[in-house]
């Protein structure tokens, strides 16, 4: 990780005003290359992460080796299993990596909890993002405990296809935000490029027919060759 001048982001507008000022007197900016790591799994914590720029991906690992994706982090927000370990004092349960370029101001864990026990501002930011986060993780267990595999890809492949239908991407990222193994996410995506729902080609697929692939989001068009 490198350092780099302190500062945080003009445009947030969650964020408490007075986080900038300390910016630069308590908190200490890193940059983050793309695959680098600001948490590991099993790590202890003692600095409260507050990220500027870029994406962080919050993942799990399971005992069988699979990753799911837990959220992700953007500017201007904090990671919520940084801040669980911050009050807890444990040890870190998941991890985050750089999707792109990123940079985090750190402050340390004293000065974390001095600010949540003194400022209702900065409760309010930090309880804040918490709350988004549970909601979207219990959205994230009600996919994966009832829904079927194939509708949750096709969905997955609506939602991050760009105007031009193109998804940059791999069967192992797909499969790791999915919380699956990369096998069963090439059989699917075979499967719909049958159908014509998709075009498939080396890091990259194709949304052909989007219409098809909304269907099958819903469990329209089921097939045996689902899991």
């Amino acid at each position: 990780m490198e350092t780099a001048p302190l500062g945080l982001p003009d445009s947030s507008v969650t964020m408490p005003e007075f986080l900038a000022a300390d910016a630069q007197r308590r908190g200490r900016r890193v940059s983050l290359a793309v695959g680098q790591h600001l948490l590991h799994c099993g790590q202890g914590v003692d600095v409260f992460a507050v990220l500027v720029r870029g994406v962080l991906r919050v993942y799990a690992n399971g005992a069988n080796g699979r990753e799911i994706t837990l959220y992700s982090v953007a500017p201007g927000e904090c990671c919520m299993i940084n801040v669980m370990c911050l009050i807890a004092g444990v040890r870190c349960p998941a991890a985050a990596v750089a999707e792109e370029p990123a940079a985090v101001i750190l402050f340390p864990r004293r000065t974390f909890l001095d600010w949540l026990d003194q400022r209702t501002d900065f409760r309010a930011y930090v309880f804040g993002i918490m709350a988004d986060r549970v909601g979207a993780m219990m959205a994230l267990v009600e996919e994966v405990a009832f829904q079927r595999l194939d509708c949750r890809l096709a969905a997955y492949l609506c939602q991050r296809a760009g105007g031009d239908g193109r998804l940059a991407t791999t069967h192992d990222a797909i499969a790791a935000d999915l919380g699956t193994a990369r096998e069963v996410v090439s059989r699917l995506l075979k499967s719909f490029e049958r159908r014509g729902a998709v075009a498939l080609g080396r890091g990259s697929i194709r949304v052909k027919n989007a219409a098809c692939l909304r269907d099958l989001a819903v469990g329209a068009g089921a097939s045996a060759d689902h899991p």
